[in-house]
């Protein structure tokens, strides 16, 4: 089916209306308000004045709107604070202290917790390590109000790369705080099942893919309503909310580079999902080899004249790419005078162990990642609530069991011909680059201080489903009865979490 088609066109805009009314049903309690979890309106919000910084963890819940507060300030702020019983989640910090010799200094405390002479350690934000005791070595007066006051402050940033935020201003400006996350997260879920169907159609169209229309309508359930996918686009909170975004991203990624068709397209859009989920820029890997293997030969089977063709290609590509890589560093260099460092390590104030003493990537944190992304089950037991499953995630493979058709050689349809060799030959290479980029962008994550905690299933898997989506359909050639079983209880199994995750949480342990 020609993917541009009217028939094509309406049955990706039926797949649309199906997922958001979907969604939105399962989505019920969450659906009418903004989530608690602001912080990509915070960003908005402070991009609109012209800051890199927030003020919003120093109010209260119980506190009073205040002059030149924006629509819903203060709800939000209770809302996220659950009515001042529970703190700030996920916001990023470190303090400014001025010393007696006038010294200005930034950065962290993170054995300030800790008995003993490693709690006056200060790691400074551009790498320094001071020995600080604040109760001796501190400047007074900084505040005309309070003279007696030691001069040290708390300057609060939003931690998570800014593209979503970016995307949110229009609505922020307008909404304020009032702007509903929840909305906008669970329609770019939609979009990316339509999406998904695009892109499936295209295959199809160019004879790399044999699956009839319904089958790819059986691809597009599997992906939306099979994966983890359904439980994190219809809740709204930021990390949820960066994730989904990151999936949309990557598959207009995908359709711009494979076959290295529209590098700076692809560029740029790459560059997009860095600044949305940061383990993106590993899929970098995709278009590189989409143009060095062009029609699935390496460099097209013209030497000299293909590098060369694949060269312009890939520098193409990379100058949209180090455009916004550019732009991310400045960011980052703004807020934490480092340009990697998004702020993750800002949690907590830098006192979150794990980082504090293993850094944000450790091949200390691989075994307990394994867990969370493969094998982690349910617990089942013969009283009620019968069913528990861990706060760490169920393991891909038992949120989405369809996967298991992976394992083996490529199934075909009984009635299917043999393909051509130049058609095989691109759809063996299209596999293989894909099969890379799910690597690469997995990669990292089995390496990341946190696996996901809390979670219905390994979230961090929407980073490379995308990819991993095609490489299920061009390796799946044939969705027997057995592959729609699968896919079903997979269905079953996120429709579960879906409707019982932030719910029912008696069905969850730490």
């Amino acid at each position: 089916m020609d993917p541009s088609s009217t028939q094509a066109r309406l049955r990706i805009f039926a797949v649309g209306v199906v997922v958001t009314v979907v969604y939105a049903l399962s989505s019920w309690n969450f659906l009418p308000t903004p989530s608690p979890h602001f912080h990509f309106t915070d960003l908005a919000w402070s991009f609109l004045n012209g800051r890199v910084d927030t003020d919003t963890p120093r109010r209260h819940a119980n506190g009073k709107p205040q002059p030149g507060d924006p629509p819903g300030y203060q709800a939000a702020i209770k809302r996220a604070t659950n009515g001042g019983k529970a703190g700030w989640n996920d916001w990023a910090s470190y303090r400014v202290l001025v010393l007696k010799g006038g010294e200005e200094v930034r950065g962290v405390f993170p054995y300030k917790n800790e008995k003993g002479p490693r709690k006056h350690e200060f790691w400074t934000v551009d790498g320094k390590l001071m020995v600080i005791d604040v109760a001796k070595d501190l400047k007074r007066g900084c505040d005309p109000k309070r003279k007696w006051a030691r001069c040290d402050r708390v300057e609060y940033k939003v931690s998570f790369p800014p593209f979503p935020a970016v995307v949110m201003m229009p609505f922020v400006a307008v909404f304020g705080f009032n702007t509903n996350d929840v909305v906008l997260t669970l329609l770019f879920g939609a979009a990316s099942a339509m999406l998904l169907l695009y892109w499936l159609n295209r295959l199809h169209g160019q004879g790399l893919l044999r699956h009839s229309a319904r089958d790819r309508l059986w691809l597009v359930a599997m992906f939306a309503f099979g994966t983890v996918s359904w439980y994190c686009a219809i809740r709204g909170a930021v990390w949820f909310t960066a994730l989904t975004m990151g999936v949309t991203v990557h598959f207009l990624f995908l359709l711009a580079a494979q076959g290295a068709r529209r590098p700076l397209l692809a560029g740029l859009l790459l560059g997009l999902g860095v600044a949305t989920r940061t383990p993106l820029l590993f899929a970098s890997v995709f278009f590189p080899l989409e143009a060095l293997f062009e029609g699935g030969r390496w460099l097209g089977g013209e030497g000299r004249v293909g590098a060369l063709r694949a060269a312009r290609k890939i520098a193409l590509f990379a100058l949209p790419a180090a455009l916004v890589g550019l732009a991310l560093a400045w960011f980052n260099w703004a807020r934490w005078q480092n340009p990697l460092e998004f702020g993750h390590f800002y949690l907590l104030e830098g006192t979150r162990a794990p980082t504090r003493d293993h850094g944000l990537f450790n091949f200390i944190f691989l075994n307990h990642n394994l867990s969370a992304a493969l094998t982690n089950l349910p617990r089942l037991s013969a009283q009620a609530p019968y069913v528990h499953i861990t706060r760490h995630g169920l393991g891909i493979l038992a949120c989405t069991p369809a996967l298991f058709a992976l394992f083996g050689g490529r199934t075909q349809h009984p009635t299917e011909t043999a393909p051509e060799p130049d058609l095989e030959r691109r759809r063996a290479s299209l596999v293989r680059n894909l099969a890379i980029a799910v690597g690469c962008v997995a990669a990292p994550a089995l390496l990341y201080q946190n696996d996901g905690w809390q979670q219905f299933g390994y979230r961090f898997a929407l980073d490379f489903w995308p990819a991993l989506m095609g490489v299920f359909a061009l390796r799946v050639g044939h969705l027997s009865r057995k592959v729609k079983a699968l896919i079903v209880l997979g269905m079953v199994v996120q429709l579960f979490g879906a409707v019982t995750f932030g719910r029912m949480e008696w069905f969850y342990y730490d």
